[in-house]
């Protein structure tokens, strides 16, 4: 391993076995990696699926260098009889494994816990499934689409109307992943006290339902009867072939009415393109409203107080502002905003973010060498920490790129991986080949 493409980081020396594919177990060994963690990917004869979808050279594809920085890759092929001895050398040597099968599998390929903890009792295993282990859910699978669809955040963003996922991003993998992340740097602590590993399992599901901080939560005393009403509205919908946002309608135009009866929080448009105005409290909303020249009674004291301004009111200070945005360039309301210390930024194109000066000031993006499609430029850790080194220079690997390096720490000697090699229990990386 070259030691200075890896971080000097506060998890140097722990060497994680990563045999998850896709994205948010994938993303939670990147994470450990950008702490200094030895991350090996272990993937089977053709690789992560995640390697083929929308490919831009043969087992690569933007998705899968994405959440795979930082770590070294062997292939293994675990329905193969000669890889026993493989798996056991490396648990062994291992501190954490990072899984995301369905429930079932990891127990066919001799992966679960149980078999797994007696070889390495110090072993942290960390599994990601779509939907837990336990509920009428748990055989199901799944991915981020299916658990924003199934954890309410489409209907949500759609405002109850037509279902609106969110695209540019994955929330449910990611959170995800992070969990995992958090999970297992606990774990190792806990270690630390203990002397034992443990199991700790995460899912789509769940961490699509705890990040929704606001929709899944409820005062019961003041939510638990329009609750059950809008539950009764949308059974007897279903009940007569219709959809549920049919039957929502009404409520859904309320909320509507209370986004836009709030300008201080929203996109406006300006006279060459778009800003965003974030105000969370009255202060800012009054310094916001300084700038823009405007009297709102609904800001006096500390609360927004909408009762100020009946519906037609509220309507006409709103298209006031926005007529007032429209007569400026963007750069010149953000700085006017920004001398009254007021939230506010310019919406931007991700192909403008290459180039920040801020995003490079503070090392946001990080250029790597690939093996085989050269520099790539990709989001850096946000983390820094004064404690150790954080973020790794090592990008994401071929597949099977470090087998015979991997098994040769494992103590393998060259005939016997040669024989591994040729027996099609392990595949190795060849440059150019």
């Amino acid at each position: 391993m070259s030691e200075s493409l890896q971080p000097n980081g506060v998890l140097k020396g722990v060497k994680v076995l990563d045999f998850s594919e896709y994205i948010a177990g994938p993303l939670a060994g990147e994470m450990l990696a950008d702490l200094g963690a030895d991350v090996i990917k272990v993937e089977p004869p053709h690789g992560d699926f995640w390697r083929h979808t929308a490919p831009v050279a043969p087992y690569e594809s933007r998705g899968f260098m994405g959440v795979n920085k930082g770590k070294r890759s062997i292939s293994l092929d675990l329905k193969s009889p000669g890889a026993k001895d493989v798996l056991r050398r490396a648990v062994l040597s291992a501190d954490v494994l990072l899984a995301n099968y369905r429930p079932g599998v990891a127990a066919r390929l001799g992966m679960d816990y149980a078999t797994l903890s007696a070889i390495n009792p110090r072993l942290i295993y960390c599994e990601n499934t779509a939907f837990g282990s336990k509920g009428p859910y748990a055989d199901r699978p799944g991915f981020d689409l299916v658990s924003q669809a199934m954890t309410g955040i489409m209907s949500f963003e759609g405002a109850g109307g037509v279902p609106h996922p969110i695209i540019t991003t994955s929330p449910t993998d990611l959170s995800a992943g992070m969990f995992m992340a958090y999970a297992v740097a606990a774990a190792l602590y806990h270690r630390e006290i203990t002397g034992k590993g443990q199991y700790i399992e995460t899912s789509l599901f769940g961490a699509g339902i705890f990040v929704q901080y606001r929709p899944m939560f409820a005062i019961e005393r003041f939510d638990r009867a329009n609750r059950e009403e809008m539950l009764r509205d949308i059974r007897a919908a279903r009940a007569e072939g219709k959809r549920a946002d049919e039957v929502t309608a009404e409520r859904r135009s309320r909320g509507d009415q209370l986004r836009r009866g709030n300008p201080y929080y929203r996109i406006f448009e300006t006279a060459d393109g778009y800003i965003a105005l974030a105000c969370l409290n009255n202060r800012l909303r009054r310094a916001a409203a300084g700038v823009l020249g405007v009297e709102d009674p609904r800001l006096a004291g500390d609360q927004f107080n909408v009762e100020q301004l009946g519906p037609d009111e509220t309507l006409v200070i709103g298209e006031l502002i926005a007529a007032i945005f429209s007569s400026r360039p963007t750069d010149e309301w953000v700085d006017l905003f920004d001398a009254a210390g007021v939230p506010s930024g310019a919406v931007k194109m991700t192909a403008e973010l290459f180039d920040d000066p801020h995003v490079e000031a503070e090392g946001f993006l990080v250029d790597l060498e690939h093996p085989t499609l050269g520099t790539v430029k990709q989001a850096n850790t946000p983390v820094r920490m004064s404690g150790g080194e954080t973020g790794t220079r090592r990008s994401s690997p071929a597949l099977g790129q470090h087998t015979e390096e991997f098994l040769g720490e494992l103590g393998f000697t060259g005939d016997e991986i040669e024989a591994l090699e040729t027996g099609g229990v392990v595949r190795s990386w060849k440059r150019g080949a």
